[in-house]
């Protein structure tokens, strides 16, 4: 009876924390950890009735590793207890890192096939599908106020880039869905696939946009190898979806990299400083005045304050012309780079990179292991584990991501059969 509850309560935090919007004086990201929080205790509890005995697999290991990485350079970090509880917006400090932790280990101790995964995740997305496509209508088609950022809907996450995000990574366990024998659960992966791509169109986000449509792609190649009566119909749609993806994919690199490479002095009343190739120099400079240990978790906007109030002659060139780059960002609170690897070097330096990249090695080489022994579901937990890698060398993450990845971490190690 304690296992079932334990996958009940498994599989409805997975289900419900993506839906949970702000109430009152908790905003977005707060109300999902604290859900997050209170839900993983309870069901931690009625692990701990069952009186486990865990197997320490290498996959374990390394995640312990990671997480005694974090605690350890974070007690050494300048704000030590915006290190253990973390600080608006994201509130992703030790204690979360520790709860995902324990949310892996009851993941991998529970017998959840992947068919129930896939259910519950894309129900979720089709409901913050839903949500997305009704606010973008009424606030484009009939103008009605709408809660949105920047004229961008935001559904459930409070972020467009956010929930775009959540719905791209459920993609592949849509798919999963869609080529089981059942035909009602086939269907049910078309219909979520389809809403899911609707939803993260109307969120405008370029990358995401951009990933789905290779996925696309992906699937419809894989499909043509049975189908080929419907191959001239698929070959037209590929051609228009590289298409998309190339106009798209090329907005993307000039917006974000060669144009403001070739502009020295960009006009910053014109151009936002918030792009990544004018952050990213900066936190690599600040990363390499500690590489070993890093600033501790949700220090990196106090790192960046540091490192401008030390080199304020850099504001101003031999010529004694002001930066106008380096005077912006100076202005701005940044408290993440939107490239995860470079937040584990702020953050930890270089021992939380490390244990964090051996532990995503790990996980793929289960992954291909499960493919060598013709088990179907080590094709999506690869898939998975690539898009969720590739959307955060670009973007931050919610809560949600951060589950999601330890959540996989729990799947592959537990060893299920199809």
């Amino acid at each position: 009876m304690n296992e079932r509850l334990l996958r009940f309560f498994l599989l409805g935090s997975l289900f419900f924390i993506p839906l949970l919007g702000s109430y009152y004086n908790f905003g977005y990201e707060k109300t999902k950890v604290l859900f997050f929080i209170l839900s993983i205790s309870l069901i931690g509890f009625i692990w701990l009735l069952q009186k486990p005995q865990t197997k320490w697999s290498a996959i374990k290991i390394a995640s312990l590793m990671f997480i005694l990485v974090l605690f350890i350079t974070s007690a050494l970090s300048i704000d030590f207890k915006l290190s253990l509880l973390g600080q608006e917006p994201y509130f992703q400090g030790l204690v979360l890192y520790a709860y995902l932790f324990l949310f892996s280990l009851l993941v991998s101790s529970a017998a959840i096939t992947l068919e129930h995964v896939a259910l519950v995740l894309t129900g979720s997305a089709i409901i913050v599908s839903l949500v997305a496509i009704q606010d973008w209508i009424l606030l484009n088609i009939f103008s009605l106020p709408v809660l949105n950022y920047a004229g961008r809907v935001v559904s459930t996450f409070g972020q467009p880039n956010f929930y775009a995000g959540f719905l791209l990574l459920s993609l592949p366990f849509a798919y999963y869905l869609f080529k089981n024998s059942n035909r009602k659960l086939s269907y049910f992966g078309f219909f979520s696939a389809l809403i899911s791509i609707v939803g993260i169109f109307v969120s405008y986000s370029r990358s995401a946009i951009l990933m789905t449509l290779m996925l696309v792609v992906l699937g419809l190649i894989a499909e043509l190898k049975n189908k080929f009566k419907i191959g001239l119909i698929v070959l037209g749609v590929v051609l228009i979806t590289i298409l998309m993806a190339l106009k798209l994919s090329s907005g993307i690199v000039g917006n974000e990299i060669s144009r403001p490479i070739k502009t020295l002095n960009p006009d910053l009343t014109k151009e936002s400083i918030e792009k990544r190739i004018y952050i990213w120099p900066v936190a690599f400079k600040i990363t390499m005045q500690k590489p070993l240990t890093g600033y501790g978790l949700e220090n990196i906007d106090k790192a960046f304050a540091g490192y401008f109030k030390a080199n304020k002659h850099l504001f101003f060139e031999e010529n004694l012309k002001i930066s106008p780059v380096l005077i912006s960002l100076k202005e701005l609170t940044i408290d993440r780079s939107h490239n995860y690897p470079l937040d584990l070097f702020l953050f930890s330096g270089a021992f939380s990179f490390l244990s964090w990249a051996v532990l995503v090695i790990l996980l793929f080489k289960k992954s291909v292991q499960k493919i060598l022994d013709q088990k179907q579901h080590g094709y999506i937990f690869i898939v998975s584990l690539a898009i969720y890698l590739i959307w955060i060398q670009f973007q931050n993450q919610s809560i949600v991501h951060l589950m999601y990845f330890w959540f996989l971490v729990g799947l592959i190690d537990q060893g299920f059969t199809d």
